[in-house]
């Protein structure tokens, strides 16, 4: 019986294919768009946690108050200050402590000039996280070689520099030694890095950094390093006027970002497929006053009340499966055109596209769901019809 309720159930969906396909169309807009915006988010995070299991969860940063980073990036030109580091090398666990002072200083490469994103960065960091300064062609600089640079692979594309080039920062020359491999920064892709030391004196701001970056042991507790830390800066500066945090503090709070993000475009989403369940509804009602006469033959011939109900749920079942199986493929094809259309608008933009197979299983239940339950009460009225009114029906 099933399968003839099937059956019959496409057969009336084919009878009427344009009102059927514009009701398909709204449940299809509202599942393309939750899927387009879920996939997005979900490549989002997959992202952020890439490159902060890259950059390592065994880090301390120091920055200002006035400094809101989300991530290893920092602002150009951000508030600077002095700290002593070397108090900070002796505390327990920790690996590798050094600076960076971020400006942006006139830079010069034959045709090519500019002021450009540049970091101070101590030679030791960049050997401390080899997986994020991971260069593609050369090397990171070394301590003793100030007029030593490495540049970040967008930068390096528009100044057209390779390993060996030289150019110029201010009035002092550099010579590239290394290109590092793309990553999803921009802060990084679009920075020329030089040693602290000579960005301080380029700048004439010695002693002065725009952070403090601290790697700890693995394995060691990285919260109660930031807790000792907290506490030497608080003794040298003599108040509470710099921020302590580990990167999972900053993962953390991205990817809460992130999930608020998604959660307020996700549910503007979801509006357009309630639109779309109030389209099945009426689809159906209008359905149950066309067929009248025929659920009233139907019943005459011994067609129960849970049969006609089962054949209109199942019909508008399905025209929510079917807007839900499109609107999937139509929805991952328009994050995919996403990802590639928008660096070509935003420069630096690197998104990424994520979903799994419960992502797909579970709006396409939905879509079920959805239709079944918006076609409920025009069904239970085809059931409720009396046989003998139904066949008076003209």
């Amino acid at each position: 019986m099933l399968l003839d309720n099937i059956r019959l159930a496409f057969r009336n969906l084919r009878q009427r294919p344009k009102r059927s396909w514009l009701t398909i169309l709204g449940i299809l807009i509202g599942v393309a768009a939750v899927v387009a915006l879920v996939s997005l988010g979900e490549g989002m995070q997959q992202s952020i946690n890439r490159e902060f299991e890259a950059f390592g969860y065994n880090v301390v940063m120091i920055t200002g108050h006035s400094e809101h980073r989300l991530g290893e990036g920092a602002l150009a030109g951000a508030n600077t200050f002095k700290l002593d580091l070397k108090p900070l090398e002796t505390v327990h666990g920790v690996e590798a402590v050094g600076g960076v002072l971020i400006k942006t200083p006139y830079v010069s490469a034959g045709k090519r000039e500019g002021y450009l994103l540049t970091w101070g960065i101590a030679p030791e960091l960049m050997q401390a996280f080899p997986a994020y300064y991971k260069p593609e062609v050369g090397r990171t600089f070394q301590a003793g070689e100030p007029n030593a640079a490495t540049l970040g692979s967008n930068v390096a594309k528009d100044l057209g520099l390779s390993v060996g080039d030289r150019f110029i920062v201010e009035t002092q020359e550099f010579e590239v030694v290394g290109i590092l491999e793309r990553r999803n920064d921009p802060d990084v892709n679009y920075a020329i890095f030089i040693p602290i030391q000579t960005m301080q004196e380029l700048t004439e701001e010695r002693e002065k950094i725009s952070y403090v970056m601290i790697r700890t042991i693995r394995d060691h507790d990285v919260r109660d390093t930031a807790s000792a830390i907290k506490e030497i800066v608080r003794e040298q500066r003599g108040k509470d006027d710099l921020n302590v945090h580990t990167t999972e503090d900053m993962r953390d709070l991205m990817q809460n970002l992130v999930g608020i993000l998604r959660a307020a475009l996700g549910g503007i989403a979801a509006i357009s497929l309630l639109v779309g369940g109030v389209g099945v509804m009426n689809t159906m009602y209008t359905a149950v006053l066309e067929r009248t006469r025929e659920i009233g033959v139907m019943k005459a011939v011994g067609a129960r009340r849970r049969h006609i109900l089962r054949l209109f749920l199942l019909e508008s079942a399905f025209m929510g499966l079917v807007g839900g199986l499109l609107g999937v493929l139509i929805g991952l094809g328009i994050a995919v055109v996403i990802k590639y259309v928008a660096p070509l608008f935003i420069a630096g933009t690197t998104l990424e596209v994520g979903f799994s197979p419960g992502l797909i299983l579970g709006v396409l239940g939905f879509s079920f769901v959805l239709g079944a339950v918006s076609g409920f009460m025009p069904a239970r009225s085809a059931a409720a019809l009396p046989p003998v009114e139904a066949l008076r029906y003209e």
